[in-house]
């Protein structure tokens, strides 16, 4: 018989890789659940990520479509359909797409607060179309984000989950799947910056009432007096 405390470092270890394997699969049903609302985005720039708004509409960004014209998106059942711009944030630089027979249901958003330290993934469309995930933790939540002249995000959210250009428009989900922002293409001292969500959709709503988001400030203006 092993001494006891080798049963225990046994029971241990077991343990242990249940808790591992429990996670993991938990992650994996997270993206899972996000897939079908995650689609590819084909501007003319290498394909990057969409998220689907609500019927027929698709929140990606102007650094992923690149420009007004030409563009399509593709669902994961490999359909190919055209993609009307209906117009853009400059503060965010979100870009709303207006796609026909979409069929596709609207991303969830999260019904958690994101606090620093929460585990979260990443989920795009890779340049083939398939689903491409990566996972860290939420390193800074803050702002406001300069992003030009009387420009600035109210607030965004920093991830250490690794990224490359494509998962620019893509989500960031928490672990049950419900989305926690868009993820860009911007980083800031090697973290990646990611819209959260009201203020994402927020821009969107604003696009798509307007056909472009318009933002009021105070300034002053001086003028000559003889």
């Amino acid at each position: 018989i092993p001494p006891i405390w080798v049963m225990i470092a046994v029971v241990g270890i077991c343990h242990d890789r249940f808790m591992l394997n429990e996670l993991s699969n938990h992650m994996a049903d997270a993206v899972a659940a996000v897939t079908s609302s995650v689609i590819q985005v084909q501007g003319h720039r290498r394909p990057a990520t969409g998220l689907v708004h609500s019927d027929g509409i698709v929140l990606s960004t102007m650094r992923a479509i690149g420009s007004e014209d030409g563009l399509h998106v593709r669902r994961s059942d490999g359909t190919v359909l055209d993609a009307e711009l209906v117009g853009w944030d400059p503060t965010t630089t979100l870009a709303v797409l207006r796609v026909k027979n979409l069929g596709l249901s609207p991303v969830r958003a999260s019904s958690g607060t994101p606090r620093v330290g929460h585990l979260v993934m990443a989920v795009a469309r890779s340049w083939s179309n398939s689903v491409t995930a990566s996972a860290g933790i939420i390193s800074v939540i803050g702002g406001p984000l300069r992003t030009g002249r009387r420009r600035a995000i109210d607030e965004v959210i920093r991830t250490t989950a690794p990224m490359h250009d494509g998962f620019s428009g893509g989500a960031l989900i928490d672990t049950s799947g419900g989305l926690l922002g868009v993820t860009t293409a911007t980083t800031i001292r090697g973290t990646t910056v990611v819209i959260p969500t009201q203020i994402a959709w927020a821009a969107a709503q604003r696009v798509i009432e307007r056909g472009q988001a318009r933002r009021g400030y105070l300034g002053v203006m001086g003028q000559p007096v003889k």
